[in-house]
């Protein structure tokens, strides 16, 4: 994904399209993401290195007034020692943004990934240590009418799922939909205000039935959830841009006995900085439900507080060097709390336009009131890139 990420920066309308190749070596310690007390089944190194190889494709052009684009990226990924969890990946992203004559406009866009999926998840999840695949679909489709006059009108439908292919991951599989229906009013230039009603419905189709510590079945659970959002967006000449959310959310599960209703005060704020041409800043804060605030949290009805700080500086015309720091914090109603946090810091050297090296170190751990989900892990390791316009 990394590698696509790369690849979709350097494609504009003078190279409408690219293909390519990337090839990286990563050490990865703790790969199963548990405690050094934790005991793993007898044969199992929890530290490797990981080759992978992959191929990059994509495409940005113009068709009359509709502009589509396309990245896409297949990886093969081998462990030098955990040869039982070599994985063939992918990350797929394409969107058509479409106008006609009039004020009518919008955007339709699909993305899907594979990959490894993370190892102890908790939140009552079983320990896995064979390979575990999870796939992530999304499709989304947005109309605007006036989009750039003073008042505006937007509505959307998307739909979202997730799945594993470990059973003992059967509590995080969903698929949802929502549909969405806003009203715009930019009272001066550089602010525009919305007002967004959010409806979502859902279900989780194998969630877990236990009696002790016995899986005695399943059932399926639907879900349902309404949204009322404030929002504002806010440009200062380009340099920085303020996006803020406040929302009044509800959530309902059937049968409400296994999972807890909730009706929350949930928002955001997304700030982005270019003080200079070489430095470039970015401030997240988001307080929702695990299942909104990242695809990858696993909660489903517990409030999260997260935040992310990211920043790039150039330091010549051909390296720059980034860095991220993010976490997230949630309590529970019995007194205990899970905190997560990762940071990383990479630098990059493009040779040309399509030769570039990278190199990413990675640190992220857990703190938890139950002692198996907590943990400490690092990665590091670089990663070359050829393209072809």
């Amino acid at each position: 994904m990394a590698a696509a990420s790369c690849a979709q920066a350097q494609t504009d309308d003078a190279a409408p399209f690219y293909t390519g190749v990337s090839a990286g070596v990563t050490h990865v310690s703790n790969i199963y993401r548990v405690s050094g007390t934790t005991a793993l089944p007898e044969g199992t190194t929890n530290s490797d290195n990981v080759t992978t190889v992959a191929l990059l494709a994509g495409l940005n052009t113009r068709l009359g007034r509709q502009r589509l684009s396309f990245d896409g990226s297949l990886q093969d990924n081998r462990y030098a020692s955990n040869s039982a969890l070599n994985n063939s990946a992918y990350s797929l992203r394409t969107a058509l943004d479409w106008e006609t004559v009039g004020d009518l406009s919008g955007t339709l866009s699909a993305q899907a990934s594979r990959s490894l999926a993370q190892f102890n998840l908790g939140n009552g999840a079983e320990l896995v240590t064979q390979k575990n695949l999870e796939r992530s679909r999304e499709v989304n489709a947005v109309a605007r009418l006036g989009a750039k006059a003073r008042y505006s009108l937007e509505a959307g439908v998307s739909h979202r799922s997730r799945d594993f292919s470990a059973e003992q991951y059967d509590r995080f599989v969903y698929s949802q939909n929502t549909a969405t229906v806003g009203a715009y009013a930019r009272p001066g230039g550089d602010l525009r205000l919305g007002l967004v009603a959010r409806h979502t419905k859902g279900d989780y189709p194998r969630y877990p039935i236990f009696l002790g510590v016995f899986r005695i079945g399943s059932l399926p659970i639907d879900f349902r959830r309404d949204d009322l959002d404030l929002t504002a967006t806010w440009s200062t000449g380009g340099s920085s841009q303020l996006y803020t959310r406040i929302s009044k959310s509800r959530g309902r599960y059937d049968p409400a006995s296994v999972l807890r209703d909730y009706n929350s005060t949930t928002g955001a704020i997304n700030w982005t900085w270019q003080p200079t041409a070489k430095l470039n800043l970015g401030v997240q804060l988001v307080r929702d439900t695990g299942q909104e605030t990242l695809i990858s949290t696993t909660d489903v009805n517990r409030i999260y507080n997260s935040w992310q700080l990211s920043g790039g500086y150039a330091l010549t015309a051909k390296v720059s060097l980034n860095a991220t720091a993010a976490g997230n914090r949630n309590h529970r109603d019995d007194g205990g709390f899970d905190s997560e946090r990762t940071q990383g810091i990479g630098l990059r050297w493009a040779y040309s336009r399509g030769l570039s090296l990278a190199c990413q170190y990675n640190h992220a751990s857990r703190d938890s009131s139950v002692l198996q989900y907590v943990y400490t892990a690092n990665s590091y390791g670089c990663t070359g890139q050829a393209l072809f316009f």
